[in-house]
């Protein structure tokens, strides 16, 4: 039986996985991105990892490979100006793996990635029209609409992480301020943290701990045990993403829109504010729940790795 080999390439590691047409999850293993020092020493890893998932065997057992990176130009191979990778400006992402493996080879965003995981074996299974906001180091987005995925004329369309929602906002690695995932994603709750420990007296737990050493699980744990800081600053994140969401959705009506990622595991904490702020800046015609904001129905580290297989069978 002939496999895919799946990878996602995210800011803080990259994961690959060996997936059957099923999309069962055979193998799996992983790598921290955040610790390469260029794509040399990226592309070092990543083989050495592919190997030993592939065993004995190598690549004589696959059908194909997929990988989702963020800033991916889908129709070149290439993986241009990303903003969270250790990257020069563009890499040849297909030419380098496609050389090594000699298998069919494609890219695809990381955010296209996930919608297809979720699209093909997850929450918007049999939906024509829906949206994925993938909530990671950053933030990525996809977007089906009429049964098609969006691309855009170039490679790009979607880059929903990119959006500017506070005018003159937080700096943002592509260079611009305000955008979305500044506020929106695991990195963006950490600042926001800060951001309330400077402009408050507000007691909390998270105060003893550095910048570098705080992480977005420290701050989920907090508020769990009803920190009210942590509260607050998963409060503000859901209400910039709520309003994030309907601005969106009046673009293009979608059914659903669909949360995956690290920071989406953090459940009703998110969810609430998010799907109030939602509502409460909808349009008219929108509100009373009519759109789905849905958690995804695979696992954190499934999504991206499932739609890299689906992109596989679906060119074999």
């Amino acid at each position: 039986m002939k496999l895919a080999l799946g990878i996602d390439i995210g800011g803080t590691s990259t994961k690959l996985a060996l997936i059957d047409p099923q999309g069962n999850i055979l193998a799996r293993n992983a790598f921290s991105t955040a610790d390469r020092t260029d794509e040399h020493d990226f592309f070092r890893h990543l083989f050495a990892t592919a190997d030993a998932l592939l065993g004995s065997e190598g690549a004589s057992q696959l059908a194909g490979i997929a990988a989702g990176a963020p800033s991916a130009n889908e129709q070149k191979g290439t993986i241009e100006n990303a903003a969270n990778l250790p990257f020069s400006p563009v890499v040849e992402l297909v030419k380098t793996v496609q050389g090594r493996y000699g298998v069919p080879t494609s890219l695809v965003k990381d955010s296209n990635a996930s919608i297809l995981g979720e699209w093909h074996y997850g929450a918007a299974k049999g939906m024509k029209n829906f949206l994925l906001l993938t909530l990671g180091t950053g933030l990525g987005a996809g977007i089906v609409a009429n049964g098609q995925l969006l691309g855009g004329e170039f490679g790009h369309g979607g880059e929903a992480g990119h959006i500017c929602v506070v005018p003159n906002g937080r700096a943002c690695g592509c260079g611009r301020f305000g955008c979305t995932e500044t506020y929106v994603s695991a990195t963006g709750l950490k600042r926001t943290v800060f951001e309330l420990m400077a402009n408050t007296m507000t007691h909390s737990t998270l105060r003893s701990e550095s910048y570098d050493a705080m992480t977005a699980r420290h701050i989920f744990e907090a508020a769990q045990a009803g920190d009210a800081l942590a509260l607050a600053a998963f409060g503000k994140t859901g209400e910039i993403l709520g309003r994030a969401i309907a601005d969106m959705a009046a673009w293009f009506e979608p059914e659903a829109v669909v949360l995956s990622g690290g920071l989406a595991m953090a459940g009703d904490l998110l969810f609430v504010p998010t799907i109030d702020s939602f509502e409460g800046h909808s349009l008219a015609f929108h509100k009373g729940h009519k759109i789905k904001v849905l958690p995804s129905a695979l696992g954190e580290n499934d999504a991206a790795l499932l739609g890299a297989g689906a992109l596989v069978w679906r060119g074999n």
